[in-house]
């Protein structure tokens, strides 16, 4: 039994559907598997108080957040996983074959829940095979002094892959000797099809505004409510609530989600997951940015050849919304490193790996 640890049991979107997506892809390809329930106490306190803290002073929005808390936790129950540990040493005590760490911003261990937490880099982890997929350091810069503890678990890894150019120079610096890598893979939202699971909504003719809490400068504001009024758009925020917005769905399923994603004629967002599913779904998008977010969004956009939707003054809100987006070579590109990711996974998983 593959085991997988990551961030699963958060109440954000891109976590959860990175985790879901590939738990199911292992098993589409014959590959049983289970989630590591590890998370410390002092993680999921902080992350609890910091949702709901919003609507302290609004019981109504209050009650919309609880409302998202539960619905994740419905989902979450879905999951096959272990049994719950919230001490990392309780780990010594399981036998594991393969683990799987990863994918999402594991290793940013500057900004953890419950601080720095050694596990998701193998620490009191014992298996015959331990592999990291697609796990980025997120807004934390490689070549900043890490503790020397995690560069030595670095090398407890067998096989080792990131989803960003600033993680991947993070491990070519704790690996020097690693000749077969590290590698560069797709996120595993990107991997998977989902086409059994999205919902579709009501809703039609809208923009999403996806957001965890940033936003765009009043200006930019401004101008999409301009565009959107003379377009005839509705302004949807989903999970969060913007007094801006013409309408905020805060408890809604990591599966609706996506479908508000897929239909939207518009997606304004911040968020890394919020930009691999605009381009998964094939969608207009436009990415206000801050340095808290440049690392991982920079280098996808980057990859995929879409730089210019990123949002520096308002006038550029008009010149996105009148411009398409040209996916076919973006299709040529995911379609490589779909396979390539793909074949990595499997790969290391049953030993077929060279």
């Amino acid at each position: 039994m593959i085991k997988i640890l990551t961030f699963f049991d958060c109440y954000n979107y891109g976590a959860y559907l990175q985790a879901y997506a590939l738990h199911k892809f292992l098993i589409d390809n014959g590959l049983e598997n289970e989630f590591i329930n590890y998370r410390t106490k002092k993680s999921i306190k902080n992350e609890l108080a910091n949702e709901l803290k919003p609507g302290a002073k609004n019981f109504v929005l209050y009650f919309k957040l609880l409302g998202k808390v539960l619905s994740f936790k419905l989902h979450q129950r879905k999951l096959k996983k272990t049994k719950p540990i919230h001490v990392s040493t309780a780990l010594k005590n399981e036998t594991f074959d393969k683990v799987v760490i990863g994918s999402d911003q594991i290793w940013c261990y500057t900004q953890e829940w419950g601080g720095i937490d050694t596990t998701y880099f193998s620490d009191n982890i014992e298996a015959e095979t331990i592999i990291s997929y697609a796990a980025s350091l997120g807004p934390d810069n490689y070549n900043k002094q890490h503790p020397r503890s995690i560069l030595r678990l670095m090398k407890r890894f067998n096989h080792v892959s990131v989803r960003d150019y600033n993680t991947l120079h993070f491990a070519k610096l704790a690996r020097p000797d690693d000749k077969k890598g590290p590698h560069l893979v797709l996120d595993p939202t990107l991997i998977y099809d989902f086409k059994n699971e999205i919902k579709t909504p009501t809703a039609k003719n809208y923009i999403v505004f996806y957001s965890d809490k940033l936003e765009p400068s009043a200006e930019v504001i401004a101008t999409i409510k301009k565009v959107a009024k003379e377009r005839n758009l509705q302004i949807i925020s989903l999970g969060k609530s913007y007094d801006w917005c013409d309408k905020n769905i805060i408890a809604l399923s990591p599966f609706l989600w996506m479908g508000y994603m897929k239909n939207a004629a518009m997606i304004v967002t911040c968020m890394f997951h919020g930009l691999l599913f605009s381009v998964k779904f094939q969608r207009e998008f436009m990415m206000f940015l801050n340095a808290h977010r440049k690392n991982k969004c920079l280098d996808f956009l980057n990859r995929i050849g879409l730089e210019d939707r990123v949002i520096e003054k308002p006038k550029d809100v008009v010149n996105l919304f009148n411009s398409s987006i040209d996916y076919k070579p973006v299709d040529s590109f995911l379609k490589t490193e779909m396979e390539y990711s793909q074949n990595f996974l499997i790969s290391t998983l049953t030993d077929e790996y060279k």
